[in-house]
């Protein structure tokens, strides 16, 4: 089970493709920078694990680092000892038996497991061995899954911007206390307060919704987002 008290909303700014940006979230207290590295088709955001390299090497302190990709076991294994990061997310569809086996792998050099999660009960049967929503998050946090995301991007619109958040989807994984729940999907200054509202997300999963163009953050937009939910975590106290 989860803190359902938690009071600090952890900030996940993904697709992340310049120092200064990394820097700029370095400075403002975002707690996951997110990289999206050899994902399987092509998305805007993409790096070769060289340039993830170095700037995974920007992520120090109290700001952890997060690897979204996709793919085989294999290779999903192999670029995770080699990057190391923090978390690594799957965004491709991988299947439970993936995600349980790289957990397990990964236990020893602290790399923990994002799994997306299928708004759809036959593609939740198809990942996961099930179609009703507690038993598929019961699999995932017994399956040492750190957390779900709730993203209405998909390995098949993966390059999409502008995306808008499945609320009440969100609503009732995320109710259900099982594990911790990343939101995304069009998360803006301007509507993340009532995102909040209608979710009270404590994971949240930002791209595009801080950006002038895909991999250039824009820096009024991202200092306003992060001052938003600085002040609502002084409410909620």
């Amino acid at each position: 089970m989860i803190a359902r008290d938690q009071k600090e909303i952890i900030l996940k700014i993904c697709g992340l493709m310049r120092e200064k940006d990394v820097l700029l979230c370095k400075e403002l207290g975002v707690q996951i920078a997110g990289f999206v590295v050899d994902y399987p088709k092509a998305v805007p955001w993409n790096l070769q694990e060289q340039t993830a390299r170095r700037l995974l090497d920007f992520v120090e302190g109290p700001v952890k680092s997060c690897v979204v990709t996709g793919g085989s076991y294999e290779k999903l294994l192999g670029l995770a000892r080699r990057l190391r990061p923090d978390y690594l997310q799957l965004h491709y569809d991988e299947p439970l038996d993936v995600a349980q086996r790289l957990a397990a792998a990964l236990i020893g050099q602290n790399t923990r497991i994002i799994k997306t999660l299928p708004a759809g009960p036959q593609e939740r049967r198809a990942q996961l061995g099930a179609a009703e929503l507690p038993e598929c998050l019961r699999r995932l946090r017994d399956g040492g899954i750190f957390a779900a995301l709730v993203d209405p991007r998909t390995r098949d619109t993966a390059a999409r911007q502008g995306l808008k958040a499945d609320v009440s989807f969100f609503r009732e994984a995320d109710s259900l206390g099982i594990l911790p729940v990343f939101l995304a999907g069009g998360i803006t200054p301007g509507t993340v307060r009532s995102l909040l509202e209608k979710t009270g997300a404590r994971y949240l999963d930002v791209m595009s919704g801080v950006e002038a163009s895909p991999g250039v953050k824009d820096e009024a937009k991202l200092r306003e987002l992060t001052a938003i939910l600085r002040e609502r975590e002084k409410l909620d106290l």
